[in-house]
């Protein structure tokens, strides 16, 4: 199976457990990292496992994606709920590396201040 392939399966998979609210920890690497339009970089998956944005996340779909070589552009339309019941969807540019056959990092970036409009 061609590599290009391979990582749009990992993908996938990863979007799907998120999506359904499953465990996706064993598709990352044990340093994974997080950085881009976020608060505060993290290190570890357990740190990204862990990140509040989840809690949030009611449904997914994947707008565009595009793979090249072993990095990945991901464009995906969140649907979210604020701690205060506030429904909202945003989008997400979302580049991926990948290495070892795991996700290893993931740089994000969002209309922060839409963002935060939203789940006040």
């Amino acid at each position: 199976m061609p590599e290009s392939n391979k990582i749009k399966e990992l993908l996938n998979k990863y979007y799907e457990k998120l999506n359904n609210k499953e465990d996706f920890s064993f598709l990352l690497s044990d340093d994974f990292l997080l950085t881009g339009t976020v608060n505060k970089e993290t290190k570890g998956k357990i740190d990204y496992i862990n990140n509040n944005f989840f809690k949030g996340v009611r449904n997914l779909a994947i707008k565009k994606m595009i793979i090249d070589e072993d990095s990945a552009f991901v464009l995906v339309n969140y649907e979210l709920i604020s701690p205060k019941g506030n429904k909202f969807n945003a989008d997400v540019a979302e580049m991926w590396s990948i290495k070892n056959n795991k996700l290893d990092s993931i740089a994000i970036y969002f209309d922060t201040a839409y963002f935060q409009k939203e789940m006040s």
